[in-house]
C-alpha cells in the first residue's frame, strides 16, 4: 500500500502560489506550491523530465499530491513560479520590477530550461548593465533600481552562474566604485566564485589607474583658439585638483555634468574639452572588458545576441 508521509505543521503554504485543483506540490526548504503538472512541464523541459516518471509507492505526497523537493532558496522559486502562473508578475522591459526578482527567475530559468523567461529576465539586466556606452549614458533607462555595492556582487555572482558574461564588465564597474573594505564586508562577497573575487581585487587598482587617461584635458593649454588662456589654464588646474577618489573610481563618469565649467572658461577651451573628454572616454569604454579579464565587447556582444535570440 502506498504510503502517505502527513504534512508536516511547519511547513508554510505561499498563498499565491497554491492552486486547490492542481496536481503537484514543490517544496522548497519549509514553504509548499501546489501547482499545474501540466503547465510546468509545458514551460520546462527540466521539469518536464523530472515528471515524466510515474510516482511509486513510498513516494512522498501531501493532499494526495506528489511532493518533488527543489534545493532552491524559497524566494526565488516563488519569484520564478509567480513568472510561470502569473502573466503579470513578471512583463519584459520596459515594465519595471526589482532586482531580486530578476535575479531569482533568471537563475531559476537558467536551471530548469524556461527559455522564455531567461530571455526575459536577462532584457531587464541589460538595462542596468548595458554592452552600449550610448545606453549606459541614458540616465532613467533601467528597468530596477540598484543600490551600488551588494546589488552589484550579486549580479556578477549570477551572471557568472548562467553564463551571462556580457552583463560582467559593467557589474565589475560598478562594484570598483565603492571602498574594497565595504566589498570584502559584504556578505554577498562570499557568494562571488573564486575567480569572481580574483577579478575584483585585481581590477580594482585597474579601474583607478584608467581614470587619469580621461583627465589630460584639464592640462592641455589650448591655445590655438583661447581667448583667455590664464584665466581658463588656471581654472582647470584648480579644478584638476578637486578630483578626488570618487572621481578615480569612476573615470567614466567624471565630467558627466559640464555645469563646472559653464561660464568659468571661454567657449573654444569648453568645446575642446568636451571633444577631448568624450574622445577618451570612448577609448576607455572600448578597453573595459579587457581590465576586467573577459572578451572584448564584439564578443560580448554576440553572446548577448544569441543568449537573446532564444524563442519561447
Amino acid at each position: 500500500m502506498q504510503q502517505l508521509v502527513p504534512e508536516p505543521s511547519e511547513l508554510i503554504r505561499v498563498p499565491e502560489l497554491w492552486f486547490e485543483d492542481d496536481n503537484l506540490i514543490l517544496r522548497a526548504e519549509n514553504h509548499i506550491f501546489r501547482v499545474s503538472k501540466g503547465v510546468l512541464a509545458a514551460r520546462s523541459s527540466v521539469f518536464r523530465d523530472m515528471l515524466s516518471f510515474s510516482a511509486t509507492d513510498g513516494d512522498e505526497q501531501i493532499d494526495g499530491c506528489p511532493v518533488v523537493r527543489l534545493h532552491d532558496s524559497p524566494k526565488d522559486v516563488t519569484y520564478f513560479l509567480r513568472a510561470i502562473f502569473d502573466s503579470a508578475f513578471f512583463e519584459p522591459p520596459p515594465a519595471k520590477t526589482e532586482l531580486a526578482i530578476i535575479l531569482g527567475v533568471v537563475r531559476l530559468s537558467h536551471k530548469y530550461d524556461v527559455h522564455y523567461l531567461r530571455r526575459r529576465a536577462l532584457l531587464h539586466l541589460d538595462t542596468g548593465f548595458p554592452t552600449s556606452l550610448a545606453i549606459y549614458e541614458v540616465s532613467g533607462s533601467e528597468t530596477f533600481a540598484s543600490d551600488g555595492l551588494d546589488d552589484a556582487l550579486r549580479a556578477i555572482s549570477v551572471s557568472s552562474e548562467v553564463g551571462a558574461s556580457w552583463l560582467l564588465p559593467t557589474a565589475f564597474y560598478f562594484l570598483c566604485y565603492s571602498d574594497m573594505r565595504d566589498i570584502l564586508r559584504s556578505p554577498y562577497w562570499p557568494l562571488l566564485a573564486a575567480l569572481d573575487q580574483e577579478t575584483t581585487i585585481v581590477s580594482y587598482t585597474k579601474q583607478r589607474t584608467a581614470c587619469p587617461p580621461v583627465l589630460p584635458f584639464l592640462r592641455i593649454p589650448f591655445t590655438e583658439g583661447c581667448t583667455s588662456l590664464d584665466r581658463c589654464s588656471a581654472y582647470k588646474e584648480a579644478y584638476l585638483a578637486d578630483v578626488g577618489a570618487w572621481n578615480m573610481s569612476d573615470p567614466l563618469g567624471s565630467y558627466r555634468d559640464w555645469s563646472p565649467f559653464e561660464s568659468k572658461i571661454c567657449n573654444y577651451c569648453l568645446k575642446k574639452s568636451e571633444e577631448y573628454h568624450k574622445t577618451a572616454r570612448a577609448k576607455l569604454w572600448d578597453e573595459l572588458p579587457a581590465v576586467y579579464g573577459l572578451p572584448a565587447w564584439d564578443v560580448l556582444e554576440r553572446l548577448k545576441a544569441e543568449a537573446e535570440v532564444l524563442e519561447p
